[in-house]
């Protein structure tokens, strides 16, 4: 077992907290690009987009690429890069808070995932916190009746927490992996999986995805977008990838739920979240079976360990 120096663990903590810190505001440039007339989807797209300016040279500058990784990376990058888009499209179309929280039922999903890829035993605590998780969807979604979701946006916020869970579940014991690599694959896979969204939603749901915009509406954007990719996309993912790889998976997850924090409060204090209170025990109750998953005695399997969707 390879033995990581405090510091570093001490810098990867930092690199965590503040990435996850940054993403609990990326509603409100996101909504901003949105209602200037790039909407949903094509505004995600576009980010990615820019990140790629700046992630795709640092990977092939930077970054350490086996042959036999690639494979691993594609993988990597398609789960990533989709629970990027749907995360995304999901706070500018729902509420934000909803969005988040439906997310972060991630560990739950990787319980369940390396249970049926890996046949990993999942125990009396995590089938405890599954519980508390299902009865947290029922009233984040209104309670009283099914739990379903309001609109496409909720659905999006599920399927985030999927596709990241699913992706890291399928990536364990893969930490040799590069950082800029990783990070270039995600967004230019997540470019490219919100523009093949954007395309379908904008025929299905046109009321909720709208065409891509016109030229002259693009450039009225163009600099804030491409800025929020390269100065503020870009190098959080990469951190929070890059930090990972120093800290213990239960305090990467921990570190991580910053996000909720800064995301319950920015809405709050502008007016962007209206849950009701039901809606916020049902929060509540996802966030104790988190709690309960991220303490449970880890899972092994083949000799890797997988808690809350992160590769520990």
């Amino acid at each position: 077992m390879v033995t990581i120096p405090n510091t570093q663990r001490l810098h990867g903590s930092l690199a965590i907290f503040m990435g996850a810190c940054v993403w609990g505001i990326f509603w409100l440039p996101l909504r901003h690009f949105d209602e200037s007339g790039v909407h949903a989807l094509w505004a995600v797209a576009a980010i990615n987009l820019a990140a790629c300016l700046i992630a795709v040279p640092a990977a092939m500058f930077f970054g350490k690429i086996e042959r036999d990784q690639i494979k691993w990376l594609i993988v990597m990058g398609i789960g990533m890069g989709a629970a990027n888009i749907f995360y995304f499209a999901g706070i500018i179309i729902s509420d934000v808070i909803r969005v988040i929280f439906l997310f972060y039922l991630l560990p739950i999903w990787a319980t369940l995932f390396s249970r049926i890829l890996f046949k990993v035993e999942i125990g009396r605590k995590r089938l405890i916190a599954i519980g508390f998780a299902i009865l947290g969807i029922w009233l984040l979604l209104g309670a009283g009746g099914w739990p379903v979701p309001e609109n496409i946006g909720d659905v999006f916020g599920l399927m985030s927490g999927m596709f990241w869970a699913m992706g890291l579940t399928m990536m364990r014991g893969k930490s040799e992996l590069d950082a800029f690599a990783v990070s270039a694959s995600a967004l230019f896979f997540a470019f490219l999986l919100g523009v093949l969204l954007a395309l379908l939603m904008q025929t299905v749901t046109p009321e909720v995805q709208r065409p891509a915009p016109d030229l002259n509406t693009l450039l009225t954007v163009l600099a804030p977008i491409v800025a929020f990719g390269v100065i503020v996309l870009w190098p959080t993912l990469l951190a929070q990838i890059w930090g990972a790889k120093f800290v213990a998976a239960t305090t990467a997850a921990l570190l991580t739920m910053s996000e909720i924090v800064v995301a319950t409060v920015s809405t709050s204090i502008l007016g962007a979240s209206d849950l009701s209170l039901i809606s916020w025990i049902g929060a509540a109750l996802i966030l104790v079976a988190v709690f309960i998953d991220l303490f449970a005695k880890p899972v092994t399997n083949s000799g890797s360990t997988v808690i809350s969707g992160v590769q520990g």
